[in-house]
């Protein structure tokens, strides 16, 4: 799978409200309901444990982008590494997708917005089953996520994506390193699985739900 531009968001105007902490579901402000009915919080949150902290963000992209479209909108990705980085004391965004090769239309996007870009070129190959299309970045993920975490000096890892497997792999490999480190996942609300519940998971710290202040209507 991989995205289009369209599938992004446009400039908003930062907006900074205050936000409570919870566990998987995040907030007790919620004022408004996605496409498919599931409450979503009018605020990106809990972040009061970031605050003052070294932050390192892994934005598994498609996940979000494609959890965001379930509920009728798109991730401003401006607009959550704004969050992230008011509160934080510093923050190194990093967002990894597949893309067309040689287009790189997500890769300029991510940058203008003081993102880290990872693409990864979709492949097509043959097999003795015919020819395949090789679009999952998932590998690339995992190995770019063990290099940057051990060079990086971060208090909290931020994984941003709510896929089960991916995200509470990365935890555990994450907390399992000789540098303590705290892992949060980041993502949103009805596409976030149960295995990486905060309350349940030994290896996440705490959830974060992108609230209605870092999406837009799509």
């Amino acid at each position: 799978m991989y995205t289009t531009y369209s599938a992004i968001d446009s400039p908003m105007t930062p907006a900074t409200p205050p936000v409570r902490k919870s566990t998987l579901r995040t907030s007790t402000a919620y004022s408004r309901s996605g496409r498919s009915g599931v409450e979503i919080a009018s605020v990106t949150g809990p972040l009061e444990s970031l605050h003052g902290q070294k932050v390192l963000l892994l934005a598994d992209v498609e996940n979000l982008i494609y959890s965001a479209r379930n509920l009728g909108y798109k991730v401003s990705f401006r607009m959550l590494g704004q969050r992230l980085q008011a509160i934080a004391r510093s923050c190194s965004l990093h967002a990894f997708f597949s893309r067309p090769q040689g287009d790189d239309t997500l890769e300029r996007y991510f940058q203008e917005r003081g993102w880290i870009t990872h693409p990864k070129n979709i492949e097509e190959f043959m097999t003795h089953k015919g020819w395949q299309r090789h679009a999952n970045s998932d590998n690339d993920i995992l190995f770019h996520a063990g290099n940057l975490v051990t060079r990086h000096d971060a208090d909290f890892i931020l994984v941003a994506s709510g896929d089960g497997l991916l995200a509470g792999d990365l935890a555990r490999l994450i907390t399992g390193l000789p540098k303590s480190r705290h892992v949060a996942t980041v993502s949103l609300a009805g596409s976030t699985s149960f295995r990486l519940d905060a309350r349940t998971n030994p290896n996440i710290t705490f959830n974060i739900e992108i609230g209605l202040d870092c999406l837009i209507p799509a």
